[in-house]
């Protein structure tokens, strides 16, 4: 019987995983039932650590974090790669006006997030059937082949075909959310999904660049890429490349040293609807209105900095906008890195969630509070506020990592591919349709003087109050646990299965 910790405390978030020595990866086994004396051992052992105070948490094997990482940073790389260059691509084929370029532009996004969403559920159950290596190898494949196709595009549907792929085979996020987990225990959960936040950061951050740096190598650097045909016909094709190399790296690192998690428990996998339980439910709705909230702020912002200040903006350059947008990539990942596992180790996921959400509502008025400053010519004042909502407002995206965390520790242990697929699905539906609406409603607000063209803050500061009190009803860690009659029924209908298929019957 592998040693857990786990307790009933609301406050305390401390999640149900095998404490893994430091040369064994992977879930291990657990027996399948769970009696009462078990789980009163259990309490009174989160009893006595919650009185001895933070657990000192126990070394991160940083090989395996440093694979994760390289493999995370790819989906926001591959997503955000296309941003400075697809709508010069798109109006370069001569099938689409200049007017027109926006649609498309909405289209090749939300093909890959809405193809993702829908099939994430398949990849997570295969995650658990055949082990998440090999579903992570697969999905870095699909993403380095249809990046690099993407490149050579020569029609509008091509690059819809592209990005459907890319949604097809967009399982990455899902098995490396499973790996961070089955890579850690209760002391260093926290540590290792701020690993995890700040690759997909960096990857945010990185994409763009690249995009911009490499797109069109023949006009930019003549004397290197001009006498090279292919990136004449193909001017996009170079910074796919780029991308797709980066995959093959990841990929070909991964499959060699990254070493499988799956647990024991996946030999009997639980129905969805049996993960689907009241609790597990209400958390996927509160982590679902944390994303929500989030996603929706990261695109507001630099629509807000571009927009001129007598509209309710800053006004500021594209070179400027990059600025900042990194200057708060950076800002995030320091508080996710330095700050947060503190945090969680100190005060438990839980109270975490709840302390940084508290401040969300106050972060979301800080914009509304530089424009007005800038509207009577307070320039420093501005400059003081504006800086204060990218270095310390960004402490408020920890809830996205706290979030995730709690998920996690409702997650059976045979069932958290599955669960982090769910959790994958809905960001990707998130992402297809909120940040389009915050920013339709900004727009709304701007033309229309509505509010002095701060509507769209005031809706993003009640929603994130929404978070809080999201903090507030979050159900404790205690992970969902099937009655013994259960799991002896799914374990018979698993043998009668595989006798069936063994034929011998």
């Amino acid at each position: 019987m592998s040693s857990r910790i786990g307790g009933s405390s609301d406050d305390e978030t401390q999640t149900l995983r095998p404490r893994y020595a430091s040369s064994d990866y992977g879930a291990v086994s657990t027996s399948t039932t769970t009696t009462d004396t078990q789980v009163d051992a259990d309490g009174e052992e989160a009893q006595l650590l919650s009185k001895a105070g933070p657990v000192e948490p126990n070394p991160l094997d940083m090989k395996q974090i440093t694979l994760l990482s390289m493999a995370r940073i790819s989906e926001p790389l591959t997503f955000g790669i296309l941003f400075p260059f697809v709508q010069q691509m798109i109006v370069d084929t001569g099938e689409v006006s200049v007017e027109d370029v926006g649609y498309s532009v909405g289209l090749i996004e939300i093909s890959f997030s809405i193809t993702q969403s829908l099939s994430l559920l398949y990849w997570a159950r295969a995650a658990d059937k055949w082990g998440r290596k090999p579903v992570l190898i697969a999905s870095l494949f699909g993403a380095l082949a249809s990046t690099a196709l993407f490149g050579f595009s020569n029609h509008v549907w091509q690059m819809y075909a592209c990005r459907f792929l890319a949604g097809v085979f967009g399982g990455n996020a899902m098995v490396i959310r499973t790996l961070f987990t089955e890579n850690c225990d209760p002391t260093n959960q926290a540590t290792a999904f701020a690993y995890f936040a700040f690759a997909a950061n960096m990857g945010a951050l990185i994409g763009p660049t690249v995009g911009g740096v490499f797109a069109e190598p023949a006009k930019q650097w003549p004397n290197t890429f001009g006498h090279i045909q292919l990136f004449v016909n193909y001017p996009y094709s170079l910074p796919c490349l780029v991308c797709a190399l980066y995959c093959l790296v990841s990929m070909v690192l991964c499959a060699l040293w990254l070493k499988e998690t799956r647990p024991d428990e996946c030999d009997n996998p639980m129905p969805v609807r049996s993960i689907l339980k009241p609790r597990m439910i209400k958390m996927l709705a509160i982590f679902g209105w944390t994303v929500t909230v989030v996603f929706s702020q990261g695109a507001l912002f630099p629509l807000y900095l571009f927009t001129p200040i007598s509209l309710g903006g800053q006004g500021k350059a594209p070179p400027k906008i990059a600025q900042l947008q990194a200057a708060a990539g950076l800002a995030q990942g320091l508080w996710l890195l330095i700050v947060l596992p503190r945090l969680d180790r100190w005060l438990g996921t839980k109270k975490t969630f709840k302390l940084v959400s508290a401040g969300f509502p106050i972060v979301m008025v800080l914009p509304i509070i530089a424009n007005a400053l800038a509207r009577q010519n307070s320039t420093v004042g501005a400059h003081l506020i504006l800086g204060a909502y990218v270095g310390i407002g960004t402490s408020c995206n920890m809830t996205f990592t706290s979030v995730q965390l709690l998920l996690n520790s409702l997650a059976p242990p045979g069932a958290i591919a599955t669960v982090n697929g769910i959790a994958v699905a809905i960001c990707g539906i998130v992402k297809s349709i909120f940040p389009a609406v915050i920013n339709s409603i900004f727009a709304l607000s701007v033309s229309h003087d509505i509010m002095g063209g701060y509507l769209a803050w005031v809706i993003m500061s009640i929603m994130a109050a929404g978070v809080f009190v999201c903090a507030l009803l979050a159900p404790d860690n205690s992970p969902l646990v099937e009655s013994a009659s259960d799991q002896k029924n799914r374990v018979t209908e698993a043998e009668a299965e595989e006798v069936m298929e063994g034929g011998r019957f």
